[in-house]
C-alpha cells in the first residue's frame, strides 16, 4: 500500500473516531487515580522528590468534556491545564462547564494529537486515560512522542491501556459482537444490535470454556452504559498489548517505568508468599519482567502505568524506606473488624476487603485515628502527635518505627492510598456548611454530578441540586431548611412517602428536615464540605 493510501486510511479512521464520540459522547468524569498528588506520592515512595503542585502544568490527552481536568483546574487556580480531544461536541460541553464555573486557567482544545504543536513549555503531568488501546498505531506513537518531548524532567506521564493476556477473554465477546453488528451505519444501531445479540448469546452459548467465557462476558456487559459498550467493545480500533510490549514502545520514545498508580499491584507479596517467590524467580528479579509475570498470574485487564525520563528513573530507589511515608497523607475508608488470627488481635479492613493485622497497640491506635478522621486524610506526624497527646507520654523510637512500618504496609497492601497533599473537611456539625466552589457552581448550572475534595465523583441528588448552590457558608442550617421548604412551596421540589406525594405542610417540613440532614451528612462523608 502506498504512503498516500496509508494516510487516507488513517484520516478516515480519525474521522470515524471523531464521529463516533460526537454521536455517543463518553461520560466524562474524574479519575481519582490520575490526581497529581497521588502520582507524586508514588514518586516519593520510590525516593524521587516532586515540586509543589500549586503552579503545575497539566496536559490531558483524550480529555472528553473535561470531567477529569476541570476539577483539577478548579482546585489549583494558579496551575495551567490543557485538554485535547477529537470530539467537538465533548469539547463544546466542557467549555460550557468551564464558563459556568468561571475558570480562566484551563483550555480545552479539539485537536488530532498527531498534529500537536509545540506549546512553548513542558508539562509536570501528562495524563492519558482510556485512549492508548483504542486508537490506531500512529496515534499511539503520538501519545508516547508527546510524553517524551513535553514532559518536565521531574514530571510524570500517566498512560492507561488494556493489557494482555488478561484482556484476551474479553476479546472473545468483542469478536462475537463485532461479527454481528458488521457495518451498521451508526453507533446507535450498533449498540442496539449488540444488545439484542447478547440476549441470544446468553441463552444459546454452548457448554464448555468458550460458552462460559461468552456468558460471563455478556452478564457483565448487560449492566454497562451505552457509551461504555460503544467505545470499549464496538470501536473498530481496540489493540490491547502486553506490558512488555508497551514498555518496549515507551523505551523507543525515551520513557522509563516509574510504577503503577495502584502501587499495591506491584508488590508480589500481595499475591501470597509462595506466589511472590515464584514471581521474583520467573522475573529474574528484574522489574519489567516481574511486572509482566504479575499480569500473567492475576489476569489483570487494565494497567495505569506511570512513565518518567530514563535519567530520572536511574535515581529511583526500589527498596522503599518506611521513613518516606512520613510526609505523605493517607486516604482511607477503613473500619476495625474481628481478626481471624489470635496472635494478631487487631484487624482493619477497607471496602475492597484488603486488611492489615497487628498485635502492636500503637499501630491499633494509629489506624483507629485514621478511621475516625475520615473523610479527611491523616499523616504520620499528626498521628504520633495525637497519640502522644492522648496518652500524655512520648512514643519510643521503636513505637514510632512500628507506626511507620504499618502505615507503609497499609499503602503497599492497598488498604490505604497515599497522596502528597492533605485533604481537610469542615466540621460534621458546622452550622454554616460550605460546599466546594466546584460543587456549588456545578449544581447551580443543573449538572447532576460533581467532584469532591478527594477528586472522587459525587452524584448530586435532587435535594443537593437545590441546596448545594446556596451552601456558600453564609446560611445556617436553619436557613438552608427554610430554603428547601420554600422550593417545595414553589412546587419546584416534591417529597414522597410510600410512593405518594406529601402535601401536608407539617409533613413537608418534616420531610425537608429529614432530607436536608441526610444530604448534609452524605456531603460531609464524601468530602464535599470545605473547612
Amino acid at each position: 500500500m502506498t504512503s498516500d493510501a496509508h494516510l487516507a486510511n488513517f484520516a478516515e479512521a480519525q474521522a470515524r473516531t471523531r464521529a463516533s464520540y460526537d454521536e455517543i459522547p463518553y461520560v466524562s468524569h474524574a479519575f481519582p487515580q490520575t490526581h497529581p498528588a497521588r502520582l507524586a506520592a508514588t514518586a516519593r515512595l520510590f525516593g524521587l522528590e516532586m515540586p509543589p503542585l500549586g503552579k503545575m502544568r497539566v496536559l490531558e490527552i483524550g480529555c472528553a468534556s473535561g470531567g477529569n481536568l476541570i476539577p483539577l483546574a478548579a482546585a489549583y487556580p494558579e496551575g495551567r491545564f490543557l485538554g485535547l480531544d477529537l470530539s467537538g461536541i465533548q469539547i463544546a460541553d466542557g467549555r460550557k462547564r468551564i464558563e459556568a464555573i468561571g475558570l480562566t486557567n484551563i483550555e480545552l482544545r479539539q485537536q488530532d494529537i498527531t498534529f500537536f504543536d509545540n506549546p512553548g513549555h513542558r508539562f509536570d503531568f501528562i495524563l492519558c486515560h482510556g485512549v492508548y488501546s483504542w486508537v490506531p498505531e500512529p496515534v499511539r506513537h503520538a501519545i508516547l512522542d508527546i510524553c517524551s518531548k513535553y514532559l518536565e524532567f521531574q514530571g510524570i506521564a500517566y498512560v492507561s491501556f488494556n493489557v494482555l493476556p488478561g484482556w484476551r477473554p474479553k476479546q472473545i465477546l468483542r469478536d462475537a459482537l463485532m461479527a454481528h453488528v458488521g457495518k451498521a451505519s451508526n453507533q446507535r444501531e450498533r449498540i442496539s444490535k449488540a444488545r439484542e445479540f447478547m440476549g441470544f448469546l446468553a441463552e444459546h452459548a454452548p457448554p464448555g470454556p468458550y460458552g462460559a467465557a461468552v456468558k460471563e462476558g455478556v452478564a457483565q456487559l448487560q449492566k454497562v452504559s451505552d457509551d461504555y459498550l460503544a467505545h470499549e467493545f464496538l470501536e473498530l480500533e481496540n489493540a490491547p498489548c502486553s506490558f512488555h510490549d508497551f514498555m518496549y514502545a515507551a523505551g523507543r520514545h525515551q520513557l522509563a517505568y516509574l510504577g503503577e498508580s495502584d502501587v499495591h499491584m506491584m508488590v508480589p507479596e500481595n499475591f501470597g508468599a509462595e506466589a511472590a517467590k515464584a514471581l521474583r524467580m520467573l522475573g529474574g528479579n528484574t522489574l519489567i519482567e516481574t511486572e509482566n509475570y504479575i499480569d500473567v498470574l492475576t489476569g489483570r485487564t487494565f494497567r495505569q502505568t506511570l512513565l518518567i525520563p530514563p535519567a530520572r528513573a536511574a535515581a529511583t530507589k526500589r527498596n522503599i524506606d518506611a521513613e518516606r511515608i512520613e510526609d505523605l497523607h493517607l486516604i482511607a475508608d477503613i473500619a476495625q473488624v474481628p481478626s481471624s488470627e489470635p496472635d494478631m488481635p487487631y484487624c482493619f479492613e477497607n471496602r475492597m476487603g484488603r486488611q492489615i493485622r497487628t498485635r502492636v497497640e500503637v499501630v491499633r491506635k494509629a489506624y483507629q485515628l485514621i478511621a475516625a478522621r475520615r473523610p479527611a486524610t491523616s499523616n504520620y506526624r499528626q498521628l504520633v502527635a495525637d497519640i502522644e497527646a492522648t496518652d500524655q507520654k512520648k512514643l519510643t523510637p521503636q513505637e514510632k518505627s512500628e507506626i511507620r512500618g504499618a502505615l507503609l504496609q497499609g499503602v503497599l497492601s492497598g488498604l490505604t492510598t497515599a497522596s502528597t497533599e492533605a485533604v481537610a473537611v469542615g466540621a460534621a456539625e458546622a452550622d454554616r456548611p460550605r460546599a466546594t466552589m466546584l460543587a456549588r457552581r456545578d449544581a447551580a448550572s443543573g449538572r447532576t454530578r460533581t467532584v469532591n475534595r478527594r477528586h472522587e465523583n459525587f452524584d448530586l441528588g435532587v435535594v443537593a441540586q437545590h441546596v448545594v448552590p446556596v451552601m456558600d457558608g453564609s446560611l445556617t442550617r436553619r436557613q438552608l431548611l427554610d430554603h428547601l421548604k420554600a422550593k417545595a412551596a414553589e412546587d419546584t421540589l416534591h417529597f414522597q412517602r410510600n410512593g405518594q406525594r406529601v402535601r401536608d405542610e407539617a409533613d413537608i417540613a418534616a420531610c425537608a428536615q429529614e432530607h436536608l440532614t441526610a444530604m448534609l451528612d452524605t456531603a460531609w462523608n464524601n468530602a464535599l464540605i470545605e473547612p
